[in-house]
């Protein structure tokens, strides 16, 4: 049976079709595996045995294929695959792809090294540049030479970001964390920011489905996650230079609707509360719009002023 019988048999309500298509998909799931790890140097075979890996090798491998093996059934569950589209490994090489690739940049970063020396490379770099301890207390605390915390040091973990700053167990803003007072809007101005995300969504919304794809892929907004170019290509089967063509062009779209739309009168009456200038022109709506817009908008900023 094929992937795509199994896959409409699912469909159809059939649970047990969806174990079925994790097993006939096995192979894809390690192949995808071992080409993803050979590219961040991996792939290391034992030095007793060459023709085997390494137990490191196995261990990223077994963490690589349950990664695939979740991206697999997350997407047949999600229900986006459509066989008129592709066959089903084609759809699912770039998703599996980009899920794996995400947990070695996580994990193991770019200079292939174990997860327990990752882990200990982040707790250095962690008690360097928050703590402020010198390598020499580093090394005391935790019982490693001082030369090896220096080379932790030094190493670049672009992916040590503010998240990695904050305490454990802080589920607030870490950026509100750091610099307290200094990153908090007026009442207002999140009201203001809100709406017109709202309302710039309603004209994301009336864009085809495949430009919404391709603008909130590339730019991980409006419930889509964000996704490289290779991913969003081979998702689409299309160029590398068309998918920048199609995001152009969706962004050009959205620029075309702006004018007249919900998002340019909010805006526009912002501006006017802000400056209340009434626009030129004795026919124009807005103008003739005028006070009952005003008369809103100082509603709400009647009540924040409240707050």
């Amino acid at each position: 049976m094929t992937n795509e019988e199994l896959v409409r048999q699912y469909y159809d309500g059939d649970e047990a079709a969806l174990e079925k298509l994790y097993h006939k998909n096995l192979g894809l799931i390690r192949g995808i595996a071992k080409e993803t790890a050979a590219e961040f140097n991996c792939l290391i075979t034992d030095q007793h045995h060459p023709n085997q890996f390494s137990a490191y090798t196995k261990t990223i491998l077994d963490d690589l294929c349950g990664e695939g093996a979740l991206e697999l059934l997350t997407r047949i569950q999600s229900r986006e695959y459509d066989e008129s589209r592709a066959v089903l490994t084609t759809y699912l090489y770039p998703h599996l792809k980009g899920r794996m690739t995400r947990w070695l940049e996580q994990n193991i970063g770019c200079m292939a090294l174990s997860k327990d020396e990752m882990a200990a490379v982040r707790q250095v770099q962690r008690l360097y540049h928050v703590a402020w301890k010198d390598t020499g207390e580093i090394a005391e605390e935790l019982g490693i030479p001082e030369a090896r915390v220096s080379r932790y040091v030094r190493y670049n973990t672009h992916f040590l970001g503010v998240h990695d700053l904050v305490p454990e167990g802080y589920d607030g803003d870490p950026y509100e964390w750091l610099m307290p007072g200094l990153l908090s809007a007026s009442a207002e101005r999140a009201v203001y920011r809100k709406v017109c995300i709202e309302l710039l969504r309603e004209l994301f919304d009336t864009l085809p489905k495949k430009d919404r794809d391709i603008l909130g892929k590339t730019c991980g907004v409006f419930g889509y996650s964000e996704a490289t170019l290779k991913e969003i290509r081979m998702y689409h089967m299309m160029k590398e230079s068309a998918v920048e063509k199609a995001k152009s062009r969706a962004v050009e779209k959205l620029r075309e609707s702006y004018p007249g739309s919900r998002l340019q009168v909010w805006r526009t009456v912002h501006r006017m509360m802000r400056r209340p200038v009434p626009p030129p022109g004795e026919d124009s709506e807005l103008r003739r719009n005028f006070p009952q817009y005003v008369r809103a908008l100082a509603e709400v900023y009647g009540v924040l002023n409240k707050l």
